[in-house]
């Protein structure tokens, strides 16, 4: 239940709360953030659909979905990840990283880098993998280095790693996850069609030593990385688009397994509970392994098609990215028990999907105490500037520590 808070008066641009009152204790908003990839005519390289970053009230019955941001003069975009403290997001798009304002969609810092793919943070650092083909010859694109670091706040260069398989990831890269002091890095060359390659690198982000295991002829392409909860990662890997198979690597030689009976390569793939669920190109069930042997267990039936993305919500939820990849785009959100939830239409190719706790739990007075109020949004998290709502309208305030309210003006 909402208690009213007396006396909240907003002003242009600022919203500025009396000590006259307390704000209601309310439940955390729990947000999906998804990144359109957009859609481009690979022949004539005409782009048809901007990417673009939006986000989903998951604690609505069926929610909206809103623009946050487009990222216009890009093809496409790749990756997007949620910056510890929720307040922003990181995006690759093509040749280009960015830090987005996760309320209003503001572009907070940029750094130009070509063939930026996949992201991690750690510290203060955001650490980004890069591989690309050249759009004239279709030949992958060689780099100096193919894993980089950035300034976490400014996304200024801080270090790179060069690519010689000693020192750094020397072929195209994708996955990375931190796990246990150490960054993991999947390196498959997959932008060079035939000459994939199956190796997980990792930095040790103290000593800063590199080192890779070869995942053996079976590992070709890792596509997905997951760190496991006892320790090292788990890849599901593309081989050469004609078959699938699981490696787990911590110490020593790595433990690779092909899928049996498959035929084509592995779509999404997310980790749940105790192992790794991934569905394979052309089947519309997801099967699932075994975290540490990777033997198939009981896998889940899926919605019947093929899901281009996903991303738990919760225990018991999932939120599956659908596409055609050229006029369309929804995402559904299924109960592992129940079924269907909702389906949301997005923009095209719903790829990466990141979930967020939005909304600090808040108990206090809601007297300034010396915090400011920063910005007002609805419920949908768009900004309000220059807006005075009405009396009765329930507003989110994001205050300058960092926490947010949930508020009910009850007058002027």
């Amino acid at each position: 239940m909402i208690q009213n808070t007396i006396g909240v008066r907003f002003c242009w641009g600022m919203a500025l709360l009396l000590a006259l009152g307390f704000s209601s204790e309310s439940g955390a908003q729990e947000r999906l953030f998804v990144l359109c990839e957009g859609a481009q005519d690979f022949y004539s390289g005409e782009v048809i659909e901007f990417p673009s970053l939006g986000v989903l009230d998951l604690d609505s019955d069926v929610p909206e979905f809103t623009v946050l941001h487009t990222f216009e003069g890009h093809a496409y975009a790749t990756d997007v990840l949620l910056a510890e403290d929720g307040g922003s997001l990181f995006v690759s798009a093509e040749d280009t990283v960015y830090r987005v304002d996760a309320w209003t969609g503001e572009i907070l810092a940029v750094q130009a880098l070509q063939g930026a793919r996949k992201l991690a943070f750690h510290g203060d650092r955001l650490y980004v993998s890069r591989g690309d083909y050249d759009p004239m010859t279709w030949a992958s694109i060689d780099f100096d280095d193919y894993l980089v670091s950035l300034d976490a706040e400014s996304l200024s260069w801080e270090a790179a790693w060069q690519a010689d398989g000693a020192v750094g990831p020397a072929f195209a890269s994708e996955g990375l996850c931190v796990q246990g002091g150490a960054l993991f890095v999947a390196v498959n060359n997959a932008f060079a069609y035939g000459e994939e390659v199956g190796r997980v690198g990792r930095l040790d982000l103290v000593s800063g030593q590199y080192e890779e295991a070869d995942l053996g002829p079976e590992g070709l392409n890792p596509v997905h990385l997951f760190a496991h909860p006892e320790g090292g990662v788990i890849t599901v890997n593309a081989q050469q688009y004609d078959g699938t198979s699981l490696s787990r690597w911590s110490e020593g030689a790595p433990l690779t397994v092909p899928v049996a009976d498959v035929t084509a390569g592995c779509g999404a793939a997310v980790w749940k509970e105790d192992g790794v669920m991934f569905q394979v190109y052309g089947e519309g069930d997801f099967r699932k392994a075994d975290g540490t042997t990777l033997a198939e267990v009981e896998g889940w039936s899926g919605n019947g098609n093929s899901v281009y993305s996903m991303v738990l919500s919760g225990a018991n939820a999932v939120a599956l990215g659908m596409t055609d990849f050229s006029t369309s785009g929804h995402v559904e959100l299924w109960d592992f028990d129940q079924g269907i939830q909702w389906s949301v239409i997005t923009g095209i190719a719903p790829g990466r999907m990141v979930v967020s706790q939005g909304v600090s739990s808040i108990g206090e007075p809601v007297g300034n105490g010396g915090r400011e109020a920063v910005q007002a949004y609805d419920l949908l998290g768009r900004s309000m500037d220059g807006v005075r709502p009405e009396p009765g309208i329930l507003t989110l305030i994001r205050w300058s520590d960092g926490t947010v309210t949930k508020e009910f003006r009850t007058q002027d």
